[in-house]
């Protein structure tokens, strides 16, 4: 990771303004990194700005921005009409958590700017963001967060332990609690926080959900259905949902007795349904996710589909996931 770090470093310090940018309907991964890059960026005395979000935020983050506020940790966020009326000088758009144009916050602040670096951890496709000075996906890393911690690592950087806090709480969401997609890396980046401060305690409150979020997300798994033994697959409705909720679909699903494998189909835009995957270990779900367009890992996979509705993409998935587990 030393090359994405001194690329990062190199790219920041000659340019003069930094404009960040996460996924759009950001979750405490995305946006949590990018107030943890927010505060490195202005440790080298450069101008910063986070690109605002246009929808409402997860309840999570709204409170996790909302106490960072009252503790007078302030960051600077800039509306897109704001950025698309500004001038400047050659600015530099670092983009986190996604590498598709169609699921950034937004892809006119991405037209606008020529220098751009990407930083994702979801598996790529071949509709990506290529025009990049430079780009860094690894589908291995839990979140990037665990990314971002890294770096404040490698900078040997200190930052407020509310930040830190909030950035650990992205590994907690992206990794279900430490129980999916980890290394011994993601162990240690997480005691790296935690030990500079990152309370664990106030996670729990922050990740506490409003009573009608989880009543919704039941629904569904109320109407979820088994495709082959011991193989539930659930289909949300056309709502445009965040990836978040279709993950945290798939790992509720994969917590009733027997369940093997669990797949969720939701809309992440009006042109894009999503897939998320998940497995006990004796389903290989990364090849079913190949199958359809994605990719992934023998227990954690996913993919994205362009221009067909959900009912298509769950029909298609039906299909091969009984051609492959017979």
């Amino acid at each position: 990771m030393r090359e994405l770090f001194e690329n990062l470093n190199e790219n920041i310090k000659k340019h003069d303004e930094i404009i960040i940018m996460t996924h759009a309907r950001p979750d405490l991964d995305g946006m949590g990194s990018a107030l943890a890059l927010f505060k490195i960026v202005k440790s080298m005395d450069k101008k910063c700005y986070i690109v605002s979000p246009l929808k409402k935020l997860y309840r999570s983050l709204d409170k996790a921005i909302k106490l960072l506020e009252d503790n007078d940790i302030n960051f600077e966020f800039k509306k897109e009409e704001e950025i698309l009326n500004s001038k400047y000088n050659k600015p530099l758009l670092i983009i986190l958590d996604t590498q598709k144009p169609e699921l950034v916050e937004s892809e006119k602040v991405l037209d606008l700017i020529d220098d751009k670096i990407v930083i994702d951890h979801h598996i790529g496709s071949l509709d990506t963001i290529d025009d990049t000075i430079y780009k860094y996906s690894d589908a291995n890393k839990s979140s990037i967060a665990e990314v971002m911690a890294e770096y404040l690592n490698y900078l040997g950087l200190k930052i407020e332990p509310l930040v830190m806090t909030v950035l650990l709480s992205g590994m907690v969401v992206d990794t279900s609690s430490f129980n999916i997609k980890t290394t011994a890396r993601t162990f240690e980046m997480a005691a790296y926080l935690a030990k500079n401060g990152a309370d664990f305690v106030l996670i729990q409150d922050l990740l506490k959900e409003p009573r009608e979020e989880m009543v919704e997300r039941y629904g569904f798994i109320s109407n979820s259905e088994e495709v082959v033994k011991d193989v539930l697959m659930c289909e949300m409705d056309d709502k445009i949902h965040g990836n978040v909720d279709i993950a945290l679909l798939a790992k509720e699903l994969l917590k009733f007795e027997d369940i093997k494998a669990s797949f969720a189909i939701g809309r992440l835009s009006h042109r894009i349904v999503g897939v998320s995957a998940r497995s006990m270990g004796n389903v290989n779900v990364g090849e079913i996710m190949e199958k359809i367009g994605g990719g992934g890992h023998l227990t954690d996979a996913a993919a994205q589909i362009k221009d067909k509705t959900i009912e298509e993409v769950a029909k298609e998935l039906k299909k091969i996931i009984k051609e492959v587990i017979k």
